[in-house]
């Protein structure tokens, strides 16, 4: 009998036991599911920093739409010269060589003619003639006025003086054409050679004498670009060019390197539509003209011309996750005991430009911390 008394207390004590356990676990349970949250996530300093994560904010980015164009880098008119000569000539020396960087005046070559050796000896002859002439003018001048003279004399001395006068200046022009300054000239310093120089500096691009070569007048013989100054001719399509307007951006990049953008805005927009392609050309500036010395006119570029452009909020795209048709983002909770916190929070997104998404309910985020890189492994 009191065997069966022991055994029958075992089992209750064991029984009591296994109910407080059996209590205990699911009370456990239910702290656990009352902690844990699936929209949090954390991750230490170390995870953090070894997975390359980072942090941003919501802030204000462009928004357009685009107009896809192509053209060509260009120098302005001004910036460009063809240099010839208004009297032809052997060419004495050339030293240039395509590529070559030269200074505003530099010697570009050298040309030899007899008829230079002329034109310097009468413009010296008509000067000392002018000399004469002048003298015997005003003294003819006064002796008409004091009726010493006759007006016959005077007539011819004033015709004499004025035609010789007339004949002087036109030397002193063509001596100057010639690149001589007539009033360094002598007797002694004549000469058959004379030098052509550089009317701007720059770059030479073509070289179109050799020497020996008669260079006659107003061929070309040496071309010189300026790349100081580069502009974009772009063509628009005319149904596009309602939407130019000056001072809007332009973004272009160089056939052999679409990942590399430039910046550029609108200058000028021609009025003239070429019936060939029904386009319309338009004149474009860079933005950082000191920073861009690889371009060489004549480039072919893709360009797009951004048109009612807009500020809106906007994170950078990877800071955005799709999953299961909603958009997500890390928001930053806390950062404690070398532990970061993060929500994942839903977004409605809008347009994307240039890497950056807009965010339509920004207002929700204010001026909270988010992750900007490396959210995808977290929220997937």
């Amino acid at each position: 009998m009191k065997i069966y008394k022991l055994a029958a207390v075992l089992f209750l004590t064991i029984a009591l036991l296994t109910g407080c356990s059996s209590e205990g676990n699911e009370n456990a349970n239910a702290q656990v599911d009352e902690t844990v949250s699936t929209d949090e996530i954390t991750v230490t300093s170390e995870q953090f920093a070894a997975t390359e994560m980072q942090l941003g904010k919501i802030t204000q980015q462009s928004f357009s739409d685009r107009i896809q164009v192509s053209g060509i880098i260009e120098a302005p008119p001004a910036y460009k010269a063809a240099v010839s000569v208004y009297f032809g000539g052997t060419v004495k020396d050339v030293q240039l060589l395509v590529g070559q960087s030269i200074n505003k005046g530099d010697v570009l070559f050298t040309l030899e003619n007899p008829d230079y050796v002329q034109m310097q000896q009468d413009y010296l002859t008509a000067k000392n003639r002018l000399s004469y002439l002048k003298a015997e003018y005003e003294r003819q001048k006064e002796l008409l006025k004091e009726n010493v003279s006759s007006r016959k004399k005077f007539a011819k001395a004033e015709s004499d003086y004025f035609s010789v006068l007339s004949e002087f200046n036109a030397l002193d022009k063509k001596l100057r054409l010639l690149n001589v300054n007539p009033g360094k000239l002598d007797y002694n310093s004549i000469t058959s050679a004379v030098a052509v120089r550089a009317p701007i500096g720059g770059y030479v691009t073509q070289v179109n004498i050799t020497k020996g070569q008669y260079l006659s007048p107003n061929s070309v013989a040496v071309a010189i670009v300026n790349t100081e100054h580069m502009h974009l001719e772009l063509n628009v399509f005319e149904k596009d060019i309602t939407k130019i307007k000056k001072g809007q951006s332009i973004r272009f990049s160089l056939p052999d390197d679409g990942s590399k953008y430039y910046e550029g805005e609108v200058f000028l927009v021609g009025q003239a539509v070429y019936s060939d392609d029904r386009t319309i050309n338009v004149h474009g500036h860079l933005k950082n003209e000191s920073g861009e010395r690889n371009f060489i006119p004549g480039m072919y570029i893709e360009a797009e011309i951004l048109v009612d452009e807009v500020k809106r909020p906007a994170l950078p795209s990877d800071a955005i996750v799709n999953a299961e048709d909603e958009n997500y983002i890390l928001v930053k909770k806390t950062f404690a005991n070398d532990e970061y916190s993060f929500i994942k929070k839903r977004v409605e997104i809008g347009k994307t430009n240039d890497g950056y998404t807009e965010i339509l309910n920004a207002d929700e985020f204010g001026d909270s911390e988010i992750v900007i890189k490396g959210a995808f492994n977290l929220i997937q």
